[in-house]
């Protein structure tokens, strides 16, 4: 799989919601991102809609959480 390069991945920022924390992120980076979750332990609903997907993360997990995965994916190397 092909990493985008870091400056397209800038647009990512979590947002805090009365539910929670969401991500909203390119169809394209969803799946990386989705898989680094899963790897960390970081239980998040997904939700799919015009060429976007939604993570939408519970309250009791830690925005520091989120966001230590999120700055890997941001700054890893694409291939």
């Amino acid at each position: 799989m092909t990493l985008p390069k870091k400056e397209e991945k800038s647009y990512l920022e979590i947002q805090e919601t009365s539910k929670g924390f969401i991500l909203t992120a390119r169809k394209e980076d969803a799946g990386a991102l989705a898989a680094l979750f899963l790897q960390y332990g970081i239980s998040c609903d997904r939700k799919a809609a015009k060429g976007k997907v939604t993570f939408q993360f519970p309250k009791a997990i830690q925005r520091a959480q989120i966001e230590s995965v999120l700055e890997g994916y941001k700054t890893a190397k694409g291939s």
